[in-house]
C-alpha cells in the first residue's frame, strides 16, 4: 500500500475529493481541515468502507462514488482500514486477545486436549445412549456429587482416585428404569416435602427390616442389582454352561441362570408382600396423582417398589444412581480419566504459563500507563481462558484515590471519570488495537480523525510521541485529520520533519474539496520578516506583531507601542498623531529598531501614508485573493483595512449627529466596540449598517491582534465573510461620499 488514490463524490459532507497519498518516502499525512470543511466526512466515508458499506451523500439523497485504489490497482479492502474516531465512549479493542496469545503454547494444549476430548465424547456419548438424550450428562454429574463449580474432568478423576467400585451405588438398572422420571424436579419436591418423607421413612424402616432377614440379599452390599448383573456375567462367560454351580451361604447350590433368577424373584417377592409394606405403598400411592411427573414416577415405583427404600435420602440416591451409571460404562471411564491422567501434569504446567503469559499486554498498559494519567489501573479476569481457548478477554478497572481502591465496572468509569480521562481510556482501547494489529503483521490505513481533541498539553504531546514511535514502525499508512493548528504544527515537526508534501490543508470550494500543501508550519514572522521590503501585504500584516513585540518588551505606554496603535485604529481627534499623517518612512524606522533589522521599506515611497497603503492592499486583496485560500497574512492585512473603514464610517456618522467629536476624544481604549455603542446610541446614525458594524467588531479583533502562539482562528475565519463585511462597508462609505458626507 505505498500509494492510494482517491476519488469521493458526493461521500456525507464532501461533494468531490480526488488525490493521491504516496507513502514510499513517509508513512504519514498530516492534514489540517478547519471545523466543516471535511474531516468528520472524510472519517466517515472511511468507516463505511472499514464495514463493508458504501458511503452516502445524506443531505439531498446525491448518487455517491468513492474508489480507494493501491498501488497495485486493487480497491483497498475493509481488513486494511483502521479508523479512530474522535471519540467513541462506548468502543472496546476487538483483539485484545491477539497481545495475549502464545500460539506455541495454544497448540500444545489443544494436541494434550484432542485425545481427552475423543476420549470425553465417546464417554457422554455412551452415556447419553444409556440414560437418554434428555439428560445433561455434565450438569447432572456434577450436581449429583455438588461439584457445580468444579472441572467435569476433575471431578472424573477424583472419583476414580476414590475407587469407583468401593463407593456405594444405587442397585439400580437404568436400562428398566427412567431416569428423568425417577429425578425430576417435582419428583425431588414431594420427595422432600416433611408428610411425604414421613411415609418414607416408615416403608423404609419396614423394608430394611425385612432385607435383614433375607437369606440371599444383604443390603448396602449385596443387592438385586448385583445379583442379577453376577449372574448375566456368568451365563455370558459359559459358567453354567460348563456344568459350574454356585454355592451360597445357607448351602443351597445354584446349577443354572434360571434357578438364580428365580431365587432373585422369590425374595424379593417375599419382602414386597408384606402386609406393613403393602400398607405403607398403598398411602404413598394417594399422594401421588397431583401431576403428570408424578402420575409417571408412581408407574415408575409400581414397577420397583425397592426403590422407596432409597427415597429418604433423595440426593444420597442421585449420588449412588450416578456411581451406579458410571460402573455400568466403566470401560469409557476409565479410558477418560486414564488419559487425563497422563495429560494433566502437562496441562496444568500449560495453564501456569498461561497466567503469566502477558508481555504483549503489559508492554501496552506500560505504553498507556507511561504517558498518560488516570485515576484507573487495568487487568484481565480471564487471562487462562484467552491464552488457551480464545476467550473474549474480561477487562478489570480498579479506580484509585487517596489510597484507596476498588473494583468497578467500564459503564460507571465512564460516569466518574473527567472528560480528558474518557478520552483517555478510549485512548488505551486504540492503543490496544494498534498493538494487536502490529502482531498480525498487517500493512494497515489508519484513519485518525482529531485524536487529540480535548487534551491538555501533556496527553497531547504524549499522543504526538505514540503516533511518532508507530509512524517510524513502518508497518502502517496514517492520514492524521485535525482542526487543531497547534497539532498540525507539532505533527509537521515531530513527525514529518516539515514535509509540506506530506503536511497538507484542506480548501473547501463550490466545486468540492482540494488538498494544498501546508504553510505556516515553521516560524511565519521569520519568513514575514524577509518579506518586508518586496511584499506590501506582509508589511501592513507585520505591524500588530510588531507592536506585541513592544508590548512584551516594553509596555503598553511607550511611544512606539501607541504609534502602532494608531495605525490599526482611525484617529482623527485630539493632540495624538493622525493615523493618515504617519508616513511609510516612519514606521521603517520604527520596524527597524523593535525587530532589530535595516530594511528598506519605504525606498521611493518615503512620505506615502501608511494608511493609505493598508487600504490599496485591502482593496488588492478584494480583487485578486481567492476565497478559499489559507493565507494568513491576506486576513490579517484585511481585517485591519476593514476596521479602519468602518470607523470611518461610525466616526463621521456620530460627529455628524452630535456636531462635533467630543465624545470620540474620551475613548482611550477598545475603540472599535465604543465608537460602535455611541454610533448605536445616535439618533441620526444609519442603523441599517449595524449588522455590518456588528460583524465587523466581532470578527477582526482577533486577526488583528496577532501573536507568535494563537493565529488558528485566523486560519479558520473565511476570506470570503471576510470579502462580503468590506464589500458592504465600501457600499455604505459611497453612499456617505454621495451625500458628501464622507470629505
Amino acid at each position: 500500500m505505498d500509494k492510494l488514490s482517491v476519488h469521493m463524490e458526493n461521500c456525507y459532507g464532501i461533494k468531490s475529493l480526488t488525490t493521491t497519498f504516496n507513502f514510499n518516502k513517509k508513512k504519514a499525512y498530516v492534514i489540517y481541515a478547519s471545523n466543516g470543511s471535511m474531516k468528520t466526512s472524510f472519517t466517515k466515508t472511511f468507516k463505511q468502507l472499514k464495514e463493508g458499506g458504501n458511503p452516502k451523500e445524506e443531505i439531498f439523497g446525491r448518487e455517491s462514488s468513492c474508489n480507494i485504489i493501491k498501488s497495485n490497482e486493487q480497491s483497498i479492502v475493509p481488513e486494511e482500514i483502521f479508523v479512530i474516531e474522535s471519540y467513541n465512549e462506548s468502543y472496546s479493542s476487538k483483539n485484545v486477545s491477539n497481545l495475549l496469545v502464545n500460539k506455541l503454547l495454544q497448540e500444545k494444549y489443544i494436541s494434550l486436549l484432542k485425545e481427552i476430548t475423543i476420549k470425553k465424547d465417546n464417554f457422554i456419548n455412551a452415556l447419553q445412549e444409556y440414560l437418554g438424550p434428555k439428560v445433561a450428562i455434565e450438569n447432572q454429574l456434577m450436581y449429583a456429587f455438588n461439584k457445580q463449580d468444579s472441572d467435569f474432568l476433575k471431578l472424573l478423576n477424583e472419583i476414580h482416585n476414590n475407587d469407583l467400585n468401593k463407593l456405594e451405588d444405587s442397585g439400580l438398572d437404568f436400562t428398566q428404569i427412567d431416569y428423568t422420571t425417577l429425578f425430576d424436579d417435582k419428583v425431588a419436591t414431594f420427595v422432600k416435602d416433611p408428610k411425604s418423607l414421613e411415609l418414607l421413612k416408615e416403608y423404609s424402616t419396614e423394608y430394611n427390616n425385612l432385607m435383614d432377614k433375607t437369606t440371599f440379599l444383604k443390603k448396602g452390599t449385596f443387592n438385586q442389582y448385583n445379583a442379577k448383573n453376577i449372574n448375566d456375567s456368568l451365563n455370558d462367560n459359559g459358567f453354567f454352561t460348563a456344568e459350574h454351580h454356585l454355592l451360597l451361604r445357607d448351602g443351597k447350590r445354584i446349577k443354572s441362570y434360571e434357578e438364580l433368577i428365580d431365587l432373585i424373584q422369590t425374595e424379593k417377592a417375599e419382602i414386597l408382600k408384606d402386609p406393613k409394606l403393602l400398607k405403607r405403598f398403598e398411602q404413598i400411592d394417594k399422594k401421588l396423582s397431583a401431576n403428570v411427573q408424578l402420575r409417571n414416577f408412581r408407574i415408575l415405583i409400581e414397577n420397583e417398589p425397592s426403590l422407596i427404600s432409597q427415597l429418604v435420602d433423595f440426593d444420597g440416591l442421585l449420588r449412588n444412581a450416578w456411581v451406579t451409571i458410571l460402573k455400568s460404562n466403566i470401560e469409557h471411564f476409565n479410558a477418560l480419566v486414564s488419559e487425563y491422567k497422563v495429560s494433566a501434569s502437562q496441562i496444568n504446567e500449560i495453564i501456569q504459563i498461561a497466567a503469566k503469559e502477558n508481555e504483549k499486554w503489559r508492554q501496552v498498559v506500560k505504553i498507556f500507563t507511561n504517558r498518560f494519567y488516570v485515576p484507573f489501573h487495568v487487568s484481565i479476569k480471564n487471562q487462562e481462558e484467552v491464552v488457551l481457548k480464545n476467550s473474549v478477554p474480561t477487562l478489570v478497572f480498579e479506580y484509585h484515590e487517596d489510597g484507596e481502591k476498588v473494583e468497578i465496572d467500564r459503564s460507571k468509569l465512564n460516569s466518574l471519570l473527567s472528560g480528558g480521562e474518557r478520552r483517555a481510556l478510549y485512548l488505551m482501547n486504540i492503543i490496544f488495537e494498534i498493538e494487536a494489529l502490529k502482531v498480525e503483521g498487517k500493512n494497515v490505513l489508519v484513519i485518525a480523525d482529531d485524536i487529540a481533541e480535548s487534551f491538555d498539553y501533556k496527553n497531547k504531546y504524549a499522543i504526538i510521541e505514540y503516533l511518532q514511535e508507530n509512524v517510524e514502525h513502518r508497518l502502517f499508512n496514517f492520514i492524521i485529520l485535525t482542526h487543531n493548528f497547534d497539532f498540525y504544527r507539532t505533527v509537521s515537526s515531530r513527525i514529518l520533519g516539515y514535509d509540506r508534501d506530506h503536511c497538507l490543508m484542506v480548501l473547501k470550494k463550490s466545486s468540492g474539496i482540494e488538498l494544498t500543501n501546508g504553510r505556516y508550519l515553521k516560524n511565519i514572522f521569520k519568513s514575514w520578516k524577509d518579506q518586508l521590503e518586496t511584499n506590501d501585504t506582509i508589511l501592513v500584516a507585520s505591524i500588530p506583531f510588531i507592536r506585541n513585540i513592544v508590548e512584551y518588551v516594553e509596555s503598553e505606554d511607550c511611544e512606539n507601542y501607541k504609534f502602532l496603535t494608531t495605525l490599526l485604529h482611525l484617529v482623527e481627534f485630539g493632540s495624538a498623531r493622525k493615523t493618515k499623517e504617519i508616513t511609510m518612512k516612519e514606521l521603517e524606522l520604527v520596524i527597524n529598531k523593535v525587530w532589530i533589522t535595516s530594511k528598506d521599506i519605504s525606498h521611493q515611497r518615503e512620505s506615502k501614508s501608511i494608511y493609505s497603503l493598508i487600504l490599496e492592499v485591502a482593496e488588492k486583496i478584494n480583487n485578486e485573493s481567492d476565497d478559499t485560500g489559507i493565507n494568513l497574512e491576506e486576513k490579517v492585512a484585511f481585517s485591519m483595512g476593514i476596521r479602519l473603514l468602518a470607523e470611518e464610517i461610525m466616526i463621521k456618522g456620530i460627529t455628524l449627529d452630535l456636531g462635533d467629536a467630543s465624545e470620540i476624544e474620551k475613548i482611550k481604549s477598545n475603540q472599535t466596540g465604543r465608537l460602535l455603542s455611541l454610533y448605536k446610541s445616535c439618533i441620526g446614525t444609519n442603523k441599517d449598517i449595524l449588522p455590518v458594524l456588528e460583524q465587523v467588531s466581532l470578527m477582526t479583533p482577533e486577526n488583528i491582534h496577532l501573536n507568535s502562539f494563537m493565529y488558528e482562528p485566523l486560519i479558520d475565519i473565511s476570506m470570503k465573510s471576510l470579502k462580503d463585511l468590506y464589500v458592504s462597508l465600501k457600499s455604505v462609505a459611497s453612499e456617505y461620499e454621495r451625500l458628501h458626507v464622507l470629505v
